[in-house]
């Protein structure tokens, strides 16, 4: 039925993902318009700023200066009309006659240079102005070579002495400069006219685009917020199932949705129920043959151990009895049950070690100093270090040393790691312990200079039962390893530059949640 439904909906026209695809590509293309209009919006504003600024600006303040100049000049006519030998108003009179024609050719060729570089870009009413006012300076620079000539014949009448002749000439080129002032009025006012225009309707732009970005930006705001929120509705299941698969990951084979959708999360949700089902029933299985084989290894082992042990408490009895005989020596005796004291010795430690690995308690974790489990365990197995020949080095490193775990436990793996290393090194040697910090992490390193362990053997070094040494019940390193785990850490072998073994162990150093019945 899940398979069914699996390649049903597989090809669904409007899947999740389709529909995630067409809310983005839609918040995208309405954002995408937005800033397309804003930036067709700000750069006609851009350029509308630039030719009142770059052009009808300077034309007006143009203007305005010819028609100061213009104003000057009538004042000098009269003067000459009433003086017509004073050299000062000559002189003036002359320099305004230069004047006048650069600064207007000046105002000529600007307009030129606009239509020449920007006239394609240029709105066409602002070409036809502009090509307008052009025209009427180029007539106001024609009027001012005809006056030139007037100019001229004025002043060689007046260096002759012709006084009539002088005041008609006057007379004609004052009504001609009155002229030429009202032209020149005409035009500073169209320019001043024209850019109050212009200011005007780029304001109206700008107003009108700010309504109308106001209006579409609200409507995608909007689209977007129901869109976000119609996408968040349809993937929210996504963080149940993520919940779920972290459970899963975490040993909890028990777990299931309840997810009822007609779409590629429903299916998932089914799959992962039949999933866990399926992990749940293998891992059921797993435990029920990982108990019966441990128990097996474990009654293996122990019968092997003990037999031994019994056997010569047995023929040591058998014989301390035949020496308390009649005739029995009293020195023989006491060796006897000192050898049998020993043995007993050694099966209560093999005893002991077996129900320690067996019924390890779950860890009671809070936040401890690794520095001073170090340094005490170090302290307390000095003897033991002493009569072995084996010098500590501390290298405590870790800027922090806090790390989360339960000390009494701690105390076991630094015992074990230590007890590993002295009997790695029956010669004597040293043995170097050191801690560093990462972000998330303690990590301890136990090296010693032993002879290290073969290659053969290190895939098997945690297994519970399994050692290289003569002597030893093999549950050392298994128990330290199931320390680690149960710590949310981990230990690893690392093979020595030189000589030796190493073992690395990582701590955190920040709580993490971790699933009870892992923990167990």
């Amino acid at each position: 039925m899940s398979e069914g439904r699996t390649n049903s909906n597989t090809h669904l026209k409007y899947s999740v993902s389709n529909r995630v695809v067409i809310g983005l590509a839609m918040i995208i293309a309405i954002f995408t318009g937005l800033m397309v209009y804003s930036l067709v919006i700000y750069k006609r504003s851009v350029h509308e700023m630039n030719l009142i600024n770059k052009m009808y600006v300077p034309l007006a303040l143009g203007t305005s200066e010819i028609q100061s100049t213009q104003v000057i000049f009538n004042t000098l006519m009269d003067r000459l009309q009433e003086e017509p030998n004073h050299p000062m108003t000559r002189d003036w009179l002359n320099a305004a006659r230069k004047y006048r024609p650069e600064r207007l050719t000046r105002l000529i060729d600007l307009i030129d240079n606009l239509l020449s570089e920007q006239g394609q870009f240029l709105p066409r009413d602002e070409v036809t102005f502009l090509r307008e006012l052009r025209a009427r300076l180029r007539d106001v620079r024609r009027r001012y070579r005809m006056n030139e000539n007037k100019f001229v014949r004025l002043f060689t009448v007046l260096d002759m002495g012709k006084a009539s002749d002088a005041i008609s000439s006057t007379e004609n080129l004052k009504r001609s400069e009155r002229l030429l002032n009202k032209v020149l009025q005409g035009i500073g006012t169209d320019v001043r006219t024209h850019i109050t225009d212009v200011s005007l309707e780029a304001v109206e732009n700008g107003n009108m685009a700010t309504v109308v970005l106001s209006i579409l930006g609200s409507l995608a705001l909007i689209l977007g917020i129901t869109i976000v929120v119609s996408t968040r509705h349809l993937l929210a299941p996504l963080k149940q199932l993520q919940q779920a698969v972290s459970k899963v990951a975490a040993g909890d084979f028990g777990t299931r949705t309840h997810i009822q959708r007609n779409d590629e999360i429903g299916v998932l949700a089914d799959n992962f129920n039949h999933m866990t089902n399926a992990l749940e029933e293998r891992d059921k299985r797993l435990i029920r043959s990982e108990r019966l084989a441990t128990a097996g290894r474990i009654a293996a082992q122990v019968t092997h151990e003990i037999r031994n042990p019994l056997s010569s408490l047995d023929l040591n009895a058998d014989l301390l009895k035949d020496e308390i005989g009649p005739d029995g020596s009293k020195e023989e005796a006491l060796q006897l049950l000192g050898a049998m004291q020993d043995e007993i010795e050694r099966l209560t430690r093999i005893t002991e070690a077996y129900l320690r690995f067996a019924r390890l308690p779950a860890p009671s974790i809070g936040r401890h100093r690794l520095h001073s489990v170090i340094e005490n365990t170090v302290d307390f197995m000095a003897t033991e270090l002493a009569d072995s020949s084996i010098a500590v080095q501390l290298h405590l490193d870790a800027e922090s040393d806090n790390a989360f775990f339960d000390k009494e436990q701690m105390v076991q793996v630094m015992m074990n790691l230590i007890r590993n290393g002295i009997q790695a090194m029956p010669s004597g040697g040293t043995l170097h312990i050191a801690t560093r910090q990462t972000d998330e992490e303690l990590i301890l390193r136990v090296e010693d200079t032993g002879s290290g362990i073969p290659h053969d053997s290190i895939a098997n070094i945690f297994d519970p039962f399994f050692t290289t040494k003569s002597e030893g019940t093999g549950l050392g390193l298994a128990m330290v390893r199931q320390i680690c785990l149960a710590h949310d850490g981990n230990i690893q072998y690392i093979d020595a530059e030189t000589q030796g073994a190493v073992f690395e162990i990582t701590l955190p150093t920040q709580k993490r949640i971790r699933n009870e019945k892992t923990a167990k």
